[in-house]
């Protein structure tokens, strides 16, 4: 008994010996070269995620084609910005490869009801800055007609104020994600029976959002003629 007691000592006094942990460093500073001003999506290089967990088995994920919007960016106090986003609910497209037309299925008036509401729209009414390069942007999303309050973690990437490759445009880009309950918008079909999450397609769906903003640049320069052409997609 008496050995364990004096190892136990040992190593609480080791413990206590040991060096503090050094502080984390700063975080460090970001660098924001887009200017501001009015942006608009970049219909190429946007894309819009959803993910909703399948009879509990997997993550089953589809996206719009179609996007379009506005970025009002204030680069001297990015939480002054404003984003508007609309999609284009008839651009759905999923991996399905089966003998159905799951695309058309899923726009039908059970679920999307792209016939009636063939867009779908978000429109932010407060930004909060959280990070050197990170911010919480809230809004009203608006789907099948009903509009409900959103959330949306976002992670500022990058910008320029000139395109690498010459072009004559600004451009801005962002990362976000956010959580929605497709009930609340009246997409009960399929909904999971109550005490089973693994009967069903989950009422949380996320949506994961890549977009990039651009505006004209008067004073870029246009590439030189030698140089490869960016790919559209």
């Amino acid at each position: 008994m008496k050995y364990w007691t004096a190892a136990a000592a040992a190593l609480a006094l080791a413990a206590c010996s040991q060096p503090a942990e050094p502080p984390a460093p700063p975080p460090a500073d970001v660098t924001i070269d887009a200017p501001s001003g009015e942006y608009a999506i970049d219909p190429h290089h946007t894309t819009v995620n959803v993910r909703a967990l399948h009879f509990g088995l997997s993550h089953y994920q589809l996206r719009f084609n179609r996007v379009s919007g506005t970025l009002n960016f204030n680069a001297e106090e990015p939480a002054q910005s404003t984003v508007a986003i609309t999609i284009d609910t008839t651009s759905l497209d999923t991996p399905y490869s089966g003998d159905r037309d799951f695309d058309e299925e899923l726009q039908n008036s059970e679920w999307l009801d792209s016939a009636g509401f063939a867009t779908a729209t978000f429109t932010s009414t407060s930004v909060e800055q959280t990070g050197p390069n990170t911010g919480r942007v809230t809004g009203d999303l608006t789907i099948r007609g009903v509009t409900q309050p959103a959330t949306f973690d976002v992670t500022y990437n990058s910008s320029w104020a000139q395109h690498p490759m010459g072009f004559p445009t600004a451009g801005i880009g962002f990362s976000a994600t956010g959580t929605i309950s497709r009930s609340a918008y009246g997409l009960n079909v399929l909904q999971p029976r109550a005490g089973d999450p693994n009967s069903g397609v989950s009422d949380q769906v996320e949506l994961v959002i890549e977009a990039e903003f651009n505006r004209p640049n008067p004073q870029g320069e246009l590439p030189a003629p030698s140089q490869p052409a960016e790919p559209v997609n």
